[in-house]
């Protein structure tokens, strides 16, 4: 019994009068309140559950039911229905349950925060897409199904998540050459085949600008360097962090482009990208926390090809600018450069300005310690290659290799290894194949002589 049933029982024992409340009449004096109905006793003031048990039953379940009192229940027939109730309870848990798992193998409709809102809109253009040969695809059940993976592989796979136990990606950093670290994102071996199924069937299938030369079939280093030869001034500049500076939304843009549906783009979209990530141990779990948005990961085999998709905008807004101006422009992934006449050496900072602007509006900054002019009086390099006169190794390059081929021919190869490399006969054949791709006759002497060592 509570506080207050005791004391009530304790006033009704003693059978105390009850004081009414006072109100004042219209002259100001105190009166009792007085009601129509029945005075107050200790016995009207009884309620049922304050009577002997026996006094309730002896009336009756009829009595008891006309008075609006519920009949005492057993502690057996309350453990009872307690059991039943929690037996309810888990059978629509578990109905739940199966419901969400067999919806979850049919259909994808939540793929992480901020990133599922367009996953209901399942139309594409069949007809763009057949035309340019891409594969038609509108949900993502169709994705799942080119893919060769289940839904659940998929699910796993685009997933975004800002903390997460789990990562699609090894990370690894390598020295820079100009100094510092690069961070290498390589995706997982069942990511790292959906990428390469998404280069191969659609992303080399789709159109690219004259201006791009890297990473495109038929173009390179030396189609890059062959369109600046014999200019009287290079300007060159270098953007930072370009690949992780192309964020999420735009390269889901290039795949709505294509005409694929939003759902679809917004699927591929997130099996291209990946957030910028750090390692923590958090109550004795590895947890691999965001840093920052989702861009494209330096590593995967898609990013360079998403790149110049991305910067399609990008090159023809610089090219408008350098026919202007009377300028060649050409960009090698992140490398940007102009070549032009003399008087372009007056003009340059304001040429750099403007580049700088558009740049800055496409979402991606300059690397100030990367910008150079260059004059003919110097030795201009586009890209590795020297392009004063035509393209070509710089000589001090090939001095150094025919060096290390003839003292190995007295000395032996591996006594040649003075950086370390941990296989010397790769490295230097990979520099002889870089000095034959602008000088194929002297890469295939420079070859047999490497051949002879053996």
């Amino acid at each position: 019994m509570g506080f207050w049933g005791r004391l009530l029982r304790a006033i009704l024992g003693q059978n105390v009068k009850l004081r009414l409340p006072l109100e004042l009449n219209t002259s100001g004096e105190a009166k009792t309140r007085r009601h129509k109905s029945a005075p107050l006793t200790a016995q009207s003031l009884q309620a049922p559950q304050l009577l002997p048990a026996d006094s309730v039953s002896g009336r009756g379940q009829g009595a008891a039911a006309a008075d609006g009192v519920r009949p005492r229940v057993s502690l057996s027939e309350a453990s009872r229905r307690e059991a039943q109730q929690r037996a309810r309870e888990n059978k629509d848990r578990r109905l739940r349950e199966i419901r969400r798992i067999d919806r979850l193998s049919r259909d994808i409709t939540y793929l992480g925060r901020g990133v599922s809102g367009w996953l209901n809109e399942r139309v594409s253009d069949e007809e763009k897409l057949r035309a340019a040969g891409l594969p038609v695809m509108a949900t993502p059940a169709d994705v799942a199904k080119a893919l060769g993976i289940t839904l659940q592989a998929l699910r796993g796979l685009a997933y975004h998540s800002e903390v997460t136990t789990l990562t699609n990606y090894l990370r690894f950093t390598v020295p820079k050459r100009s100094g510092g670290q690069r961070e290498l994102c390589v995706p997982h071996r069942r990511l790292a085949a959906a990428q390469r199924w998404i280069l191969r069937q659609i992303l080399d299938r789709l159109s690219v600008s004259e201006q791009a030369q890297g990473f495109v079939r038929g173009r390179g280093v030396l189609s890059n360097a062959q369109k600046h030869c014999g200019r009287a001034v290079l300007l060159n500049l270098d953007v930072q962090d370009f690949f992780p500076s192309i964020p999420f939304a735009r390269v889901r843009r290039v795949f709505i482009g294509a005409g694929y549906s939003k759902c679809v783009a917004t699927i591929l979209g997130l099996l291209c990208t990946e957030c910028p990530r750090r390692e923590l141990v958090f109550e004795g779990r590895r947890v691999w926390v965001a840093t920052g948005s989702r861009g494209l990961p330096q590593g995967a085999c898609t990013s360079p090809a998403l790149s110049n998709l991305v910067c399609l905008r990008l090159d023809r807004r610089l090219q408008g600018v350098a026919s202007k101006l009377g300028l060649v422009y050409s960009r090698y992934a992140d490398d940007l450069t102009f070549s032009g006449g003399p008087e372009i050496r007056q003009r340059a900072g304001a040429v750099l300005k403007l580049v700088t602007a558009i740049l800055g509006s496409e979402g991606l900054r300059v690397h100030p310690a990367k910008t150079r002019v260059q004059p003919a009086s110097t030795a201009q390099i586009v890209t590795g290659l020297v392009v004063n006169d035509r393209p070509g190794v710089a000589r001090k390059e090939v001095r150094r290799v025919r060096a290390i081929l003839h003292r190995a021919a007295i000395e032996g190869l591996e006594q040649q290894n003075r950086h370390g490399h941990s296989n010397f006969r790769a490295w230097l054949s990979g520099r002889i194949a870089w000095i034959g791709q602008s000088r194929p006759e002297l890469g295939r002497k420079l070859a047999e002589e490497l051949r002879g060592l053996d």
